[in-house]
């Protein structure tokens, strides 16, 4: 289909009401087969033309950047091309296809020509004689910022309004006011909406009169910019206005709630308001808002960083909220579904918002008030603690995180990266044994541990399931898994294997290892019944030997627990990495369940009513799930269709 839309680009050239001008304009081409595009273009030499696309209707690309040719070239092709304006050089890839070249452009480029009076297209020699283009075809710029911000305004209004498809965020860069927004025209703004607690100390205090000098703000200088971001926050069906009234179903259903009613109040619109044309320092404000706001160069590592840590934040109040629930089913439910929304919200607006330092900074005002609420309603427990020496590290490279020889002897390393995994090697398995012998942690309860693992590893290994690769239920060897369980007693490695739990590694919090060892728990016995359900489709043979296999499974797990709680309750080892195990013991075998390959030369009966027609192919107990060919052809498109000619007009 991507070829069909870029068939149809050919020959046609947007009219310009100053024919063969060099003056940037804005305008509207419509298709044959409907489709609608806006763009701001200029024309340029050799009877060529730029056509910066920033919305469409009905089309696969919702912004492209093209130089239109006078004629078809033989064949396509891909090139390099570089691109200069004021103030970068970059290489960009472009695709040569009829008679156009599309540019694969990042934001930051298109971002960057607005305001740039300076714009070359460099060609290699070959490519440009090939071309019929000169080796640098300089665009001129005149009138670009006025047309490319004109379209942008047009395509925001269509976007919002017409059934047209943009890309929000650059849209709304493109809107951004250069110097941030003006907030001497609200210089009471300070006064009407923050409120003095003590001494130099300044909350947000979202008053009558604060609230209609916000509006106004908006309304003057937030239209364009701040319209997706409205929107989200304020349209009856946005994700924000699901997810604030799924936060009051909650808060109604919780059983204990504090008595100032403040604390759960939403108010995020006006704060992220304020935050753009305010100048006092309030509380709701965190550090990292100045953080991202002082950042040189772009803010996007750092962004990310603040989201890692206020996603553990969100960890541990949800699973402190989680267990204040008591035994509600619903009041948890209710739970689960209002931060399943808040989630869905953040997503849509991390994706609109310019990655412009002012824009990206309001991320963490927003993600801490939810926080705050959460904290709140979970009855204020104690936060999360971070310190970079428990930050999870994964080895990478070909390189292990310490120089401990056990270390090397338990590491794999795999993919173009080097990444490391755990790997059982004999000298693995042995020093962890040795280590064991004289350990703490050989208590009683450790050698009933071992016999339930080899009673499980030794019916898998004799089962029909079991297959000699790393992501077998018991691994390379038969103490390949349990060795892993053991050496996570005492040591936290680079393996990739603990990525998964690396929010309770990271952060040694009881409550936030606690909850995902439950989670991981459950996800392994929904998994097993899964598998479980397909295999008796096949045969009920096997489903059953799979369900006494998980029976010893689970008896080597509960032992696990025991033994665990064991060492937890005689100070041997902490509650956190106590449930951190219990998660990776979950994982590994959720993993096994999912990858163990499952097959039979000869299927029962009840496998011919899976054949494909018109074939001899029987095929496997899940391939059915998968198969979405309804049998129609695809829809084939005539290249020799004809289009209409100059049908762009000016806007």
């Amino acid at each position: 289909m991507k070829l069909v839309f870029r068939f149809l680009l050919l020959f046609v050239f947007i009219k310009s009401s100053a024919c063969l001008s060099n003056i940037w304009e804005a305008g509207e081409l419509t298709y044959k087969n409907g489709s609608t595009e806006i763009s701001a273009f200029v024309n340029t030499k050799e009877n060529t033309q730029l056509q910066v696309v920033l919305c469409s209707k009905k089309s696969i690309d919702n912004y492209r950047f093209t130089l239109l040719l006078p004629k078809k070239v033989l064949s396509d092709s891909v090139i390099k091309v570089k691109v200069y304006t004021d103030d970068s050089e970059v290489e960009q890839y472009a695709e040569v296809s009829g008679n156009s070249i599309d540019f694969q452009v990042d934001e930051s480029l298109l971002l960057a020509i607005p305001y740039s009076a300076k714009l070359q297209l460099e060609f290699n020699s070959e490519d440009a004689e090939y071309l019929g283009l000169p080796k640098i075809l300089d665009v001129s710029m005149k009138g670009a910022e006025l047309a490319l911000k004109n379209v942008s305004s047009q395509c925001t209004a269509l976007c919002l309004n017409n059934g047209f498809s943009c890309n929000k965020s650059l849209l709304s860069s493109i809107l951004w006011p250069v110097n941030s927004f003006n907030s001497l025209e609200y210089e009471q703004i300070d006064d009407l909406c923050t409120k003095q607690t003590r001494p130099d100390v300044y909350r947000f205090n979202l008053t009558k009169k604060c609230k209609a000098k916000l509006d106004r703000f908006y309304n003057n200088e937030g239209v364009g910019p701040l319209s997706f971001v409205y929107q989200l926050f304020n349209s009856p069906n946005s994700a924000y206005k699901k997810y604030e009234q799924s936060w009051k179903e909650t808060v109604a259903l919780s059983p204990v709630v504090a008595e100032d009613m403040n604390r759960y109040e939403l108010n995020d619109w006006y704060l992220l308001l304020y935050s753009l044309v305010g100048n006092r320092h309030i509380r709701e404000f965190p550090n990292s808002f100045y953080a991202i706001n002082n950042h040189k160069g772009d803010p996007t590592t750092l962004v990310y960083d603040i989201d890692n840590r206020y996603e553990m934040e969100l960890l541990k109040y949800s699973s402190v909220l989680y267990r204040r629930m008591n035994s509600s089913i619903k009041s948890k439910n209710s739970v689960t579904k209002t931060l399943k929304l808040w989630s869905d919200f953040y997503r849509q607006l991390t994706q609109m918002l310019p990655n412009i330092h002012h824009a990206q900074a309001v991320r963490p005002i927003i993600y801490k008030s939810m926080l705050m609420r959460i904290w709140n309603l979970a009855g204020r427990p104690n936060g999360v603690k971070f310190y970079s020496k428990n930050m999870f590290r994964h080895g990478t490279n070909g390189k292990t995180i310490t120089d401990e020889n056990l270390e090397k002897q338990c590491s794999l390393f795999e993919g173009s990266n080097g990444e490391q995994f755990f790997y059982a090697s004999s000298d693995c398995v042995k020093s962890v044994a040795d280590i064991m012998r004289t350990s703490p942690y050989n208590t009683s309860l450790y050698k009933d541990l071992e016999i339930k693992w080899d009673n499980y590893a030794k019916a898998w290994m004799s089962s029909p399931f079991y297959n000699d690769s790393l992501d077998d239920a018991i691994g390379e060897n038969k103490r390949a898994n349990l060795t892993l369980i053991i050496l996570s007693l005492f040591r936290e490695y680079g393996f990739g294997d603990y990525f998964q739990i690396r929010e309770c590694l990271s952060s040694r919090d009881s409550d936030i290892c606690s909850y995902e060892s439950n989670k991981y728990y459950s996800t392994y016995t929904k998994e097993f019944n899964y598998r479980l359900d397909s295999i008796s489709n096949v045969s009920a043979d096997d489903a059953n030997s799979l369900n006494e296999l998980n029976n010893l499974y689970l008896e080597y797990y509960h032992a696990l627990e025991l033994y665990l709680d064991d060492l937890v309750s005689s100070n041997t080892i902490p509650l956190w990495r106590a449930d951190f195990i219990k998660s990776l013991a979950s994982i590994v075998q959720t993993n096994a369940m999912l990858n163990f390959a499952y097959s039979r030369e000869e299927l029962p009966d009840i496998s011919q009513n899976m054949q494909k027609e018109g074939t001899d192919e029987k095929m496997t107990i899940e391939q059915d799930k998968y198969d979405d060919n309804d049998g129609q052809p695809d829809d084939i498109y005539n290249s020799d269709d004809d289009i209409d000619e100059d049908i762009i007009v000016p806007m």
